[in-house]
């Protein structure tokens, strides 16, 4: 079973810097999310390489690797997406790319017009199974697209999707951390 994941940005999950508290509570709900996932049939964990959600489930996987039997590929959308990372994120990137089981471009040039993320998201959709999607709709997120075109391929297939949602994510840090 192949699983997409995709998510919030730093910057829209309110995360500045690379030591923030919020980035490591993201990590462990993350890690039990994909532990999860891995028990009931995931191999493959698909992400593009956007930083926030999907690097740090990246680390995650990587980290479960030694447990379990998961692949993780890196499909980035096209040529220079990342051209505008921070330093910190580009390193990061670099490092899972490096450690990760299979990488390449969607589009084998740089972008050209908007069409290309439609082009992409159905890509995406049609060559997994499945999504972890944390995506609230109260907080706006370029990540609304991508789940918007899986509800729509829900129509006429069967696709299965995990939209979580803050109030998940709340719930699990509440029966793991004080207060």
């Amino acid at each position: 079973m192949k699983t997409l994941i995709a998510g919030y940005r730093p910057y829209e999950l309110g995360i500045y810097k690379n030591n923030d508290p919020k980035k490591e509570v993201l990590m462990d709900f993350l890690k039990h999310k994909i532990r999860e996932y891995l028990e009931t049939g995931t191999e493959w964990f698909i992400i593009q390489g956007y930083t926030g959600i999907e690097l740090y489930a990246a680390k995650c996987i990587l980290e479960l690797k030694e447990e379990y039997d998961a692949a993780l590929a890196v499909l980035k959308p096209f040529h220079d997406f990342d051209e505008r990372y921070k330093d910190e994120e580009k390193i990061l990137l670099n490092e899972i790319l490096a450690e990760c089981d299979f990488h390449r471009f969607i589009f084998e040039k740089t972008y050209t017009n908007p069409g290309m993320f439609r082009q992409i998201n159905q890509f995406l959709i049609e060559n997994t199974d499945q999504a972890i999607i944390v995506y609230d709709e109260a907080t706006p997120s370029k990540t609304r697209f991508l789940y918007n075109e899986i509800l729509e391929f829900q129509t006429n297939n069967t696709y299965n999707i995990e939209r979580i949602q803050f109030d998940e994510i709340n719930t699990f840090i509440d029966s793991r951390y004080d207060g």
